[in-house]
């Protein structure tokens, strides 16, 4: 496991936790475009896979609308607060959440799934590993799910927008934190480099706690369809908002619609 996973994603879940949070907000209108999608493919109900599934709030939200629901995360943390989260939303009986890597999904699910109707993988949760572990976790979803499933890759970054809006800085709040960020970008590699800082809040002065690099892979659109379609998936459509169905351009984020074949 590379270090920085580990560290920002189980020694520091518990801030983590926090930004997670700050993500469901937006999450009922994400889940209300990709149920329109799904409904054109005929496809209303079934068993959905949440890769790199984070506290659950995609699968929490499928399950209200009728799907089963399994999330697999690396974070023991994160599986525990979607579980958490499954009995408040009152889907604890259609959800099932895994602690495992992605990278070994067939041998995380072995014995525990079914075919798949739907596959999601959200907010930019690849690039983490090299291209081909990338190419590989897409194949064995691929492998998991039935002929015609849906794959949705949602809320991702790309190189598109970081050609044109590249912002080497930039300040959060997320309750009691405040998240001080500083990114380098190599358009050659398409890589992201990033240093989160945190800090609590304690009155008027701030407390450092915590420090975490990290580096990401970014892909373009056409980087992506070539990759889906090695692992057995055509694209059937790209969007830059899910909620809306708005068209994609540089400046917004990347959301593709995929079908297996």
């Amino acid at each position: 496991m590379e270090e920085w996973i580990r560290k920002l994603f189980i020694e520091r879940a518990d801030i983590f936790l926090k930004i997670m949070n700050e993500r469901w907000a937006v999450t009922e209108d994400l889940v209300n475009g990709m149920l329109k999608v799904l409904n054109s493919f005929g496809i209303t109900s079934g068993s959905l896979l949440d890769l790199c599934c984070g506290n659950g709030r995609i699968s929490i939200y499928m399950a209200k609308r009728g799907f089963r629901a399994l999330g697999v995360d690396i974070s023991k943390a994160f599986i525990e607060d979607a579980n958490k989260k499954a009995t408040e939303h009152g889907v604890a009986d259609k959800t099932r959440f895994l602690e495992g890597d992605v990278r070994q999904l067939k041998e995380v699910l072995r014995g525990v799934c079914e075919p798949f109707d739907v596959v999601v993988n959200a907010w930019t949760s690849i690039g983490y590993f090299s291209r081909e572990e990338d190419l590989n976790i897409f194949k064995q979803a691929r492998e998991l799910s039935k002929e015609g499933a849906i794959l949705f890759i949602a809320e991702t970054a790309h190189t598109e927008f970081f050609s044109l809006k590249f912002t080497p800085t930039s300040y959060s709040e997320v309750e009691d934190y405040v998240i001080l960020e500083n990114r380098s970008y190599d358009p050659q590699k398409a890589q992201i480099s990033t240093t989160w800082a945190f800090y609590k809040k304690q009155g008027n002065d701030l407390k450092y706690i915590d420090k975490v690099n990290y580096q990401l892979r970014v892909y373009s659109l056409s980087e992506l369809v070539e990759l889906l379609e090695k692992a057995g998936w055509q694209t059937v459509a790209h969007y830059g908002n899910l909620a809306t169905l708005q068209p994609a351009t540089p400046l917004t984020s990347l959301n593709i619609v995929a079908k297996a074949v």
